[in-house]
């Protein structure tokens, strides 16, 4: 019997989407979100978190409180080197070197539209919108 070989080039996404996470003091997550949105991140939900550290350790790290807000970005792979940049200027002189962010890739979206909102890429939704 032969065996038939699957090739899933026609279902190949044109751009890798990658989830970033954004960790900055409470308070400046609207301006960091805001700041990543110019980078075309289509979706992001912003949430306030506590973190774990001792309270010792934060005093001593001088950091205000254990408080921060928590950016979640879906953006596309080639850009997250120039966002990851562009963040790393911003926490040097906007948020007093205390910042954090790092990229998970997505392996699977469901969806053409989905997809299409996702990676911003408007002739994927204007076609079957």
């Amino acid at each position: 019997m032969e065996e038939k070989k699957v090739t899933h080039e026609g279902n190949i996404a044109p751009h890798k989407l990658c989830m970033l996470v954004t960790v900055v003091q409470k308070g400046k997550g609207t301006f960091f979100a805001d700041y990543i949105k110019t980078f075309d991140a289509n979706l992001q939900i912003a949430i306030v978190g506590t973190g774990t550290a001792e309270l010792n350790l934060v005093e001593f790290l001088g950091l205000k409180n254990k408080r921060r807000s928590i950016i979640f970005s879906i953006v596309r792979e080639e850009k997250v080197d120039t966002i990851m940049e562009a963040l790393q200027e911003r926490f040097h002189t906007v948020n007093n070197d205390t910042g954090i962010s790092f990229a998970v890739p997505l392996s699977s979206v469901i969806g053409k539209l989905s997809y299409g909102f996702l990676s911003n890429d408007k002739r994927m939704v204007e076609k079957n919108g």
